[in-house]
């Protein structure tokens, strides 16, 4: 069976010590702009700045950062790497809906397949974004572990994406209304005081709002409730719990997890900078493998309104 290197961006929220555990060979990575005007590329390992630096001076002084995908010579660059070794490419991706990483690559793989002819490169449009799409590198890992080639491994991400969920909450929506992704007067409502909006993934590639809790510590508890109905097989996968400057809100999230839940593991880590820069500060997230998600999320928003009445 022919090997195959797995690649991401750094939209995955997987720094280096994850990375190497789960088997991913490459990373793609995109270009922020800071306040002052100037770009860099992305810091996946927080290196130059910590998170609370970056999430605080969002919380603090509302700061600014833009995101930019890496262009198309860039990602076939972090192909040709793998390609040259003779293995053919599964690339994950942050969601088509969010970054323009995804387009790019496919064209990134005409090239390689042009220039490797004997090279094949499958990438998945995961309609995703931060560990969510580190979610489906595990599983990928898995999967070449057990002796799949690409294409097979392809083919079951595809077909089980629609099964990785989200939920927590999102404290601080500003902005996700500046950068388009919900309205200004739904970022209004969420912003009020003990109002904890709860979303999960929608089949367009972005997140929506399935449900409004009140207060923190009872709309935690009622996502642990929600992971209960829609988890499946939590004893052979791992939960993911992400959190953007609300590291006591993801410790609480995780030992209830723990407590009422016990999937094979949680690891808690930070929401990379890609998907912070649009996200801000404010998340306390679960991202886990689940029953599949309704094509209008009309069964996750009655679950959750059943937990929240």
């Amino acid at each position: 069976m022919k090997k195959f290197a797995l690649i991401s961006n750094d939209g995955c929220a997987f720094n280096k010590a994850l990375r190497e555990r789960f088997g991913v060979d490459g990373l793609i990575i995109g270009n922020i702009t800071y306040p002052d005007g100037s770009t860099v590329k992305a810091d996946p390992e927080y290196e130059k700045v910590s998170p609370e630096a970056y999430f605080g001076s969002m919380s603090k002084d509302k700061a600014m950062y833009k995101t930019a995908s890496a262009n198309v010579d860039e990602i076939y660059e972090v192909m040709k790497e793998q390609a040259k070794k003779g293995l053919d490419i599964l690339a994950i991706i942050i969601s088509s809906a969010l970054s323009a990483t995804y387009n790019f690559s496919l064209k990134a793989k005409e090239r390689i397949e042009k220039d490797y002819p004997n090279i094949k490169v499958y990438i998945v449009d995961s309609k995703r974004y931060s560990t969510a799409i580190g979610s489906l590198l595990v599983e990928a890992n898995q999967l070449r572990e057990e002796g799949k080639n690409a294409q097979e491994a392809y083919e079951w991400i595809e077909s089980h994406k629609n099964r990785i969920h989200q939920i927590g909450i999102m404290d601080d929506l500003f902005f996700l209304a500046r950068a388009g992704r919900i309205s200004k007067a739904k970022a209004f409502m969420g912003n009020l005081v003990g109002v904890a909006p709860m979303a999960d993934f929608a089949s367009n590639g972005l997140s929506e709002v399935i449900g409004k809790g009140k207060g923190k510590r009872k709309s935690l508890l009622a996502a642990v409730s929600y992971m209960k109905q829609t988890i499946a097989e939590p004893e052979k996968h791992i939960v993911f719990v992400c959190h953007s400057l609300r590291e006591k809100e993801a410790a609480f999230l995780a030992e209830e997890i723990q407590k009422q839940i016990a999937p094979k593991e949680i690891i808690i880590n930070v929401v990379d900078q890609t998907s912070g820069a649009n996200m801000g500060p404010g998340l306390a997230c679960a991202y886990y493998y689940g029953e599949p998600l309704s094509e209008d999320l009309s069964k996750e928003k009655e679950i959750i309104a059943g937990i929240l009445k």
